[in-house]
């Protein structure tokens, strides 16, 4: 499943479908914030005032463009050549003060010809990015969907909507139960966006997290521009 938009259409995975307009755009510039390089990143208003995940990009460009020909001090040739494709009033042209060419050339780009990630690829980035700001003096590894804290605190990560009435059979419980049987951690988190009916921590009973003393918490995980130290 992907998130994201390509060729005039959007890309949403089930996990988010039903979010009001404002918070989807939020949704997916929190996550694609923290997994593009700097020069890619877009602030989040932007996202508030968008019509759709395309609509983002356009906005954070036509604010680049919002200098009078006439006006300018210096002109890129190389960058306003593109603004012939863009949808601007004419007599404009990029504040090339503002981002560079390649900078620029990257969120045209997007624009024109769209962005999608895979929806667990960008979840797991997103809680990887939080986790290494929250915790910028620990070490912290990461496979797949797999992260360690100082050998001590284990998370798996999913982005998937979790049954809370149907747990018996859970198959990520499963996961970490094993992964709690061959290590020795003090916390172990199984990670899921968090969502209207699934808001609360949840601790897992089972006797291997008695033997091995590890706490297992199924965690809703807040998709925010927040530091809020919980893990």
């Amino acid at each position: 499943m992907f998130f994201g938009f390509s060729n005039g259409k959007e890309l949403i995975p089930k996990i988010y479908q039903g979010s009001a307009r404002k918070e989807l755009n939020l949704i997916f510039l929190y996550q694609y914030n923290a997994n593009v390089e700097d020069d890619l990143k877009i602030p989040f208003h932007y996202a508030k005032k968008a019509e759709n995940l395309q609509d983002i990009f356009k906005l954070f460009l036509k604010d680049l463009l919002c200098v009078d020909f006439n006006k300018a001090k210096k002109i890129c040739i190389q960058s306003n050549v593109y603004i012939k494709n863009f949808d601007i009033k004419k007599n404009k042209i990029f504040k090339t003060n503002s981002m560079n060419f390649t900078q620029l050339k990257k969120n045209l780009k997007i624009y024109f010809y769209g962005i999608c990630f895979k929806t667990q690829d960008l979840f797991v980035g997103y809680v990887y990015d939080k986790i290494s700001k929250q915790n910028p003096d620990k070490s912290l590894f990461l496979k797949d969907n797999f992260i360690i804290i100082e050998q001590k605190i284990a998370l798996l990560v999913y982005s998937k909507k979790i049954d809370i009435n149907k747990l018996e059979n859970c198959s990520e419980i499963e996961e970490a139960l094993n992964l709690i049987r061959k290590n020795s951690f003090l916390v172990f988190y199984i990670i899921y966006p968090k969502n209207d009916n699934f808001n609360h921590f949840i601790e897992i009973k089972h006797f291997l997290c008695d033997l091995s003393k590890t706490m297992l918490k199924l965690v809703p995980y807040s998709i925010s521009n927040k530091l809020i130290r919980r893990i």
